[in-house]
């Protein structure tokens, strides 16, 4: 039933009279008079009995009014419980984050942001897919891409440089010589899974590029996984600077061509959710942590100046 005619019905109950129920209802008499009339008749009873003075209900009119009311006082229940979810940070929250940013740096911020919010309940998914986030049953994402999902809202975060890195003893026992792109050939690459067989580098004294084609002899989606990898020996590998900045600090970890940009798998941290799904205050406050966090940590993983 249409809800005009429902709050109409309840006008007419409570008034016991058409012309103060169309005050209430914002109509003229004539069209209370009018739509009650096609409201019998899609009820086929009398649903009121009039008189010159007053109005009341027949019996079929007394259990239309009591369902109505029910209605009614159910849809205000359930906006009520709506604008408390947001305005309340609880209830259900279901993120996207990617495994290397994950693993390093933001499982600790999202672990104390369940602590702080006992009440939310948090399904976190750790991969690095991301497609169509409400088939994907989640509500906001963190991704890292060169091109955000234009049917998303995204919010830049921080800009994602990439670099070369491995141990000082892998350069020595291999008697590596790497000073320019050229010179990788030589070496045993640890790449990200979806980088494919080419790395494609940016001089230090110009805007072109050099590609060179590469057989990597570890590649992966997990970069904990490279991170190991690379930190044991294995090669050189080519990871986000907020997953080596650390190692190369401690000197576990060297860059190789410190002095030439190298593309990697995206260029810049967004935090997107579903463009047509009203975010929740778990939703807002989430994102809230997420940008301020990542935005306070990003200039400690900037490497692109060191020697």
């Amino acid at each position: 039933m249409d809800l005009n005619l429902v709050r109409m019905f309840i006008a007419i109950a409570e008034s016991r009279n058409l012309t103060d129920a169309a005050e209430r209802s914002g109509m003229t008499r004539s069209n209370v008079s009018r739509r009650l009339k096609a409201l019998e008749r899609e009820y086929g009873a009398q649903l009121l009995r009039r008189t010159t003075k007053h109005a009341e209900l027949t019996q079929a009119g007394r259990l239309l009014y009591g369902h109505c009311q029910q209605a009614m006082n159910e849809l205000q229940d359930a906006r009520r419980k709506i604008e408390q979810m947001h305005q309340t940070v609880s209830g259900e929250i279901r993120v996207r984050i990617p495994t290397g940013l994950g693993h390093f740096h933001l499982k600790p911020l999202i672990l104390q942001f369940c602590r702080n919010y006992p009440e939310l309940q948090l399904r976190l998914v750790i991969n690095d897919q991301i497609h169509d986030l409400v088939a994907s049953k989640v509500d906001l994402a963190i991704h890292i891409t060169s091109a955000p999902l234009n049917d998303h809202v995204a919010t830049k975060v921080c800009d994602i440089r990439w670099c070369l890195v491995c141990t000082p003893e892998y350069l020595q026992q291999h008697a590596l010589h790497v000073h320019q792109p050229a010179d990788l050939k030589h070496a045993r690459l640890i790449t990200p899974l979806a980088l494919g067989q080419r790395l494609e580098f940016t001089g230090p004294d110009g805007p072109g590029t050099v590609l060179v084609q590469h057989s990597a002899a570890i590649q992966s989606g997990d970069y904990q996984f490279l991170f190991n990898a690379a930190s044991q020996g294995l090669g050189i590998a080519l990871l986000p600077s907020y997953a080596v900045c650390e190692a190369v600090g401690r000197g576990s970890l060297v860059r190789v061509l410190p002095r030439h940009a190298v593309k990697g798998v995206g260029n810049a941290l967004y935090v997107v959710r579903a463009s047509n799904r009203q975010p929740s205050a778990a939703t807002v406050a989430f994102i809230d942590l997420l940008t301020t966090s990542i935005r306070a940590m990003a200039p400690q993983w900037d490497l692109h100046d060191a020697p």
